[in-house]
């Protein structure tokens, strides 16, 4: 069972807190209610709690109160929410946020095994990527030896620096890896052979994985051979996560599972169209869960590992790029310009688009085929003028997007761990395995089944 934040004993209790501060106005405000490129044209700002925009803008700069709320969901300074540059925050503000805090899965690194990569393995490898190989590899092979297991299908390999790393650095294991990508499964192949690594190691395939990829479920178990596999993925991306999930409960010779997911908003709901997505336990399908489009990107985020703003600096760009980017939908919605069927050219920010609003304007009307004259400049100046000192504003809102990030992720990873319950798995588990600074998409779905298992039928209500 995983480590349950706070007090909470029940994994019921945890789950009414949990879902219960996901349904809340100002979280289903803030993660999909009003977008916040739409914050203007329905005044988001106003739709928050008037004692908290109060004190943001009494603040000399709007990045003061951004540092302040994504110090709050640190796990580590928790407990320091008020500082002497900004005073204290009002009682609702900070109670929220011990809330939002409190509600979300720890991402303290669990203690585990751990393994130093030689150099010949490791040179490839960015730091993150390093980090997360040496524990991963580790971790699983512990789990390996624990369940005499001793064959490896590592699904959505990618460059196949996991598989390679379980293949190269501990005999007794047979790794079966699985990506989509050509290019991918070709690199790690001509990796693995760089290494010395024999063919007999390592199996590479190249196959699309869904749920009703019946042949590659066949080749799958030519390669196991009777013998006993766990099935790992080392940031398996969306339903991918979901996909591997049944596998592991619907095919007996797969005895463990190590996934660790992340791209959630590749994440597809739940609807008529696609019954078995998001959310695929039925204890959170009973309490009719959702996460909007908006809420699956927060998921995504780790504000806490940003990289703190100088504020004896000018604010980045970035900041300018969402005002404009607010003003420009406000204008648009203003004009009623539908750009719902345009077909958008993509492009990219440039440096000289934010010099200012009626350039960025511009530019986005050339890439949406916009003519020029159905917005004058006399128009553009009026809403630079008008709205320029919602800047801050804007940041904190767009600040606020983020700030649900692991109370989402949160909700995902528990609905994960519910239907693997449900479905009858042992030692069901999520395990904080990395250091987050490091690699914020650290929780590891682990679990295993006796032999003889059979998985229950899911519920479909």
């Amino acid at each position: 069972m995983p480590t349950l934040p706070g007090t909470t004993q029940s994994l019921d209790d945890y789950i009414s807190i949990l879902c219960d501060l996901l349904k809340s106005p100002l979280v289903r405000q803030i993660t999909g209610g009003i977008h916040v490129n739409d914050a203007l044209i329905y005044n988001a700002w106003d739709a928050l709690p008037e004692d908290w925009t109060n004190w943001w803008s009494s603040l000399p700069d709007h990045r003061l109160a951004q540092h302040h709320l994504i110090d709050s969901i640190n796990d580590t300074r928790i407990s320091n929410l008020t500082s002497p540059d900004i005073g204290n925050p009002p009682d609702s503000l900070t109670d929220w946020l011990a809330k939002l805090h409190a509600a979300s899965l720890a991402r303290s690194q669990r203690a585990g095994p751990c393994i130093e990569l030689p150099p010949d393995l490791a040179a490839p490898m960015n730091t993150k990527k390093k980090a997360e190989v040496s524990v991963a590899a580790a971790y699983i092979q512990g789990i390996c030896i624990k369940r005499n297991i001793t064959r490896v299908i590592d699904i959505g390999s990618g460059q196949g620096y996991l598989s390679i790393a379980l293949a190269h650095l501990y005999p007794e294991l047979r790794v079966l890896a699985i990506d989509g990508s050509e290019s991918q499964i070709a690199a790690s192949s001509s990796f693995a052979e760089t290494l010395g690594v024999p063919k007999d190691k390592i199996t590479h395939l190249v196959r699309y994985v869904d749920r009703k990829t019946h042949a590659l479920v066949d080749e799958m178990a030519a390669w196991a051979d009777g013998q006993d596999c766990i099935l790992v993925g080392l940031h398996a991306c969306g339903q991918l996560s979901e996909h591997m999930l049944r596998y592991f409960i619907q095919l007996p010779f797969i005895k463990s599972l190590a996934a660790v997911g992340c791209c959630y908003n590749h994440i597809v709901p739940r609807s008529p169209e696609c019954p078995d997505g998001f959310p695929i336990s039925a204890r959170l399908r009973s309490r009719d869960v959702s996460l909007s489009a908006t809420a699956l990107m927060t998921g995504c985020q780790a504000p806490n590992n940003w990289e703190r703003t100088d504020l004896s600096s000018p604010d980045s760009t970035f900041s300018n790029r969402r005002l404009y980017r607010t003003i420009f939908e406000k204008l648009l919605h203003d004009k009623n310009i539908d750009i719902s069927s345009k077909n958008r050219t993509p492009w990219g920010i440039r440096k000289g688009d934010t010099v200012s609003f009626a350039k960025f304007a511009r530019r986005a009307m050339h890439s949406l085929g916009i003519v020029d004259d159905a917005i004058t400049d006399a128009e553009l100046n009026e809403y630079d003028e008008r709205y320029r000192g919602c800047k801050g504003q804007i940041a904190i809102l767009w600040t606020l997007s983020v700030l649900c990030c692991k109370l989402v992720e949160s909700v995902i990873a528990l609905d994960r761990y519910c239907y693997l319950v449900e479905q009858g798995a042992r030692d069901a588990d999520i395990v904080p395995i990395f250091d987050y600074s490091i690699s914020p998409r650290n929780l590891m779905m682990v679990a295993r089944k006796e032999s003889g298992f059979l998985g229950r039928k899911e519920a479909n209500t």
